[in-house]
């Protein structure tokens, strides 16, 4: 059942007018969100927070979380939206990012920090769509300041933590460098600093139209080594799937892809087995999934949201135990250049992990960061001593390119 709510805020900084006090009107599905002010702020190029697929998210991921829908107004007025997920958030997730070569009394507090940290298993507010990496999911007037539209949002979640008792931390994820005004704001409200991996991707020139023109971009080195790995993966299949199709193999495109996101580092939420045909079928212009195949028995699988003004490659699933003998996740990566080229595609997002193999087709980083807060100050407290010293884990950045 859907709820709506409204609170009046006043900013607690003086960098702030008193006259941009906002009032909240909170919604927990979709469907109830009127639809008119909801799309004054959504533009056509922007399928993913279309209420189509949210309500395929909200379906999709029903019992898994939480979905909150914002409508912000400054004096009878819609100024914004945001949109926000709630989740299970535990500790572990973080634990990976802890330095381990320190020595003595720094690595004993580092070690006991570790171990606290690892405790925690909270309900966690998420700004935007876990499952998609960047910014997303805000959005204001632009007749207003980023300084502004940071103190807005935060007063957004103030109002849905003060409605929702029970959601204990906040996580404002997949923020691009640079830092700024909105870095400033939020860390005025005690949210701490966190840096996660970079967002690889690759940018395709417009006299690319086939493989062999990025082939014949890279260097003689890098070139070599895509035609030994295409060569040593002839023995793969791959074709675009049907919805029908992926239902066919829905139970073991689901194990690989379990393989997969269980091996990351930072990995609050997954995605249900259903979510994937039910996307092909209600967005098959929109949504692609490529099936790899050795002997006629499914061994990957590669999926990529084609939207106006990126491709972002979404989620894949790999057969660890053939994936070395075949090269099958670098021939998935050839294989979407590959596809971008041959359908004019030029900007590739390829999201976070393995970002060293990723640099070797021709991916470049960009850097990325977030904050984190907990209702509890001395948790909170705890968490700021932390957070600025993890980093991700260190990589060799390739160039391909001559």
């Amino acid at each position: 059942m859907s709820t709506c709510m409204s609170v009046s805020l006043c900013p607690r900084s003086s960098a702030i007018s008193r006259e941009t006090a906002v009032a909240v009107s909170l919604y927990d599905t979709i469907a109830a969100v009127p639809e008119a002010d909801w799309l004054r702020f959504i533009g056509h190029d922007q399928p993913l927070l279309q209420p189509a697929y949210l309500q395929l998210l909200e379906a999709t991921l029903q019992g898994e979380m939480e979905f909150i829908y914002a409508l912000v107004r400054r004096e009878g007025r819609l100024i914004g939206i945001s949109y926000f997920q709630v989740v299970r958030f535990r500790g572990s997730n973080l634990t990976a990012y802890f330095p381990k070569d320190n020595e003595g009394l720094k690595n004993k507090l580092v070690n006991l920090t570790k171990g606290l940290v690892a405790k925690i298993d909270v309900p966690l507010l998420v700004s935007g769509n876990l499952f998609i990496t960047g910014e997303q999911g805000i959005s204001f007037l632009p007749e207003y300041t980023v300084q502004e539209r940071s103190y807005f949002l935060s007063h957004t979640i103030d109002h849905i933590l003060a409605q929702r008792k029970y959601i204990k931390a906040v996580l404002m994820p997949d923020m691009y460098e640079p830092v700024g005004d909105f870095d400033e704001a939020f860390l005025a409200y005690n949210y701490k600093r966190i840096y996660v991996e970079a967002d690889m991707s690759m940018r395709l020139p417009q006299e690319w139209h086939s493989f062999d023109d990025y082939l014949a971009a890279v260097t003689s080195k890098y070139r070599v080594r895509a035609k030994k790995i295409l060569s040593t993966s002839h023995q793969l299949t791959s074709h675009e799937l049907t919805a029908d199709q992926l239902q066919d193999n829905i139970e073991r495109a689901y194990q690989l892809y379990r393989n997969v996101a269980d091996k990351a580092d930072f990995n609050i939420a997954k995605l249900p087995k259903d979510y994937y045909p039910q996307q092909l079928r209600q967005n098959p212009d929109m949504y692609k999934v490529f099936g790899y195949f050795l002997e006629g028995r499914m061994v990957g699988f590669m999926t990529l949201f084609i939207l106006p003004y990126k491709t972002e490659v979404h989620y894949c699933g790999i057969d660890y135990t053939v994936n070395k003998e075949h090269n099958l996740y670098q021939r998935m990566l050839y294989d979407v250049v590959r596809y971008a080229t041959e359908h004019g595609l030029r900007l590739l997002h390829f999201g976070r992990t393995a970002p060293e193999v990723k640099s070797t087709i021709g991916a470049i980083p960009q850097p990325m960061y977030g904050y984190l807060r907990h209702r509890n100050p001395v948790v909170n407290w705890l968490m700021g001593f932390f957070t600025g010293r993890l980093k991700p884990r260190d990589y060799i950045l390739r160039s391909p390119f001559k």
